[in-house]
């Protein structure tokens, strides 16, 4: 059984209601700082807060010590973020499978590129292919050096492979622009490509890749 957990970060959280699915079927819901407080709006449990809760009014963090089933306080000044704090919690107290992450992206770009970077924290390399981010358009998920098979994403058109590392002997099939043993001795952003069909299949020898599946948004005018 794939045991999931779902850590909601406090940055933009877009509309919760879209990840009801996922959110229905977790087996651990953690929100992080402002995202534990979206939850609750949201009408979804809360089993773990965590956070400084700076960015949250003191009736908010009244609210979360009273719905929520656990909540870790955490100092201001700290060595980790809140997200990674939450991370750290899931990697050392959890049994799960998959560690699913949303509202990394859309708000300060130092907070999406440090969440980025939990691929290269030494506490994290033994989960860091656990780890899925989620938003509206993007799916993220971490892969090390071996043989893969890719479903498509029903509503996504783009694949995308960025190397977070040099990447060696990296092969691309059943997409537009297929690769047959590329290295990269630095890292690379392939982006927009596109899955010929339903599947596709990548293999590498050696570093680490970020692979993502996206979608256009299309923004409605006002």
């Amino acid at each position: 059984m794939n045991k999931k957990a779902v850590i909601v970060a406090g940055g933009t959280t877009g509309n919760l209601n879209e990840h009801q699915s996922l959110l229905k079927n977790a087996d651990v819901i953690i929100g992080v700082d402002g995202g534990a407080v979206a939850l609750l709006e949201a009408g979804v449990r809360v089993d773990v807060a965590i956070g400084d809760f700076d960015s949250i009014s003191a009736e908010n963090l009244q609210l979360l010590k009273d719905k929520a089933e656990k909540v870790i306080e955490l100092p201001a000044e700290k060595d980790l973020t809140d997200t990674e704090a939450a991370l750290e919690y899931a990697a050392q107290q959890l049994e799960v499978d998959t560690i699913f992450m949303l509202g990394l992206f859309g708000g300060r770009v130092d907070h999406m590129m440090s969440n980025l970077w939990v691929a290269y924290h030494p506490d994290f390399q033994g989960i860091i292919e656990k780890v899925v981010m989620i938003d509206e358009a993007n799916t993220l998920s971490f892969y090390r050096p071996g043989s893969y098979h890719v479903h498509k994403e029903e509503d996504k058109k783009y694949l995308s492979f960025i190397s977070m590392t040099a990447v060696e002997d990296l092969r691309l099939s059943g997409v537009k622009y297929s690769l047959d043993g590329k290295d990269f001795d630095h890292p690379i952003a392939l982006v927009s490509n596109e899955f010929l069909d339903k599947e596709m299949n990548f293999s590498f020898a050696a570093g680490l890749i970020a692979m993502v599946q996206s979608k256009d948004i299309i923004k409605k005018r006002s």
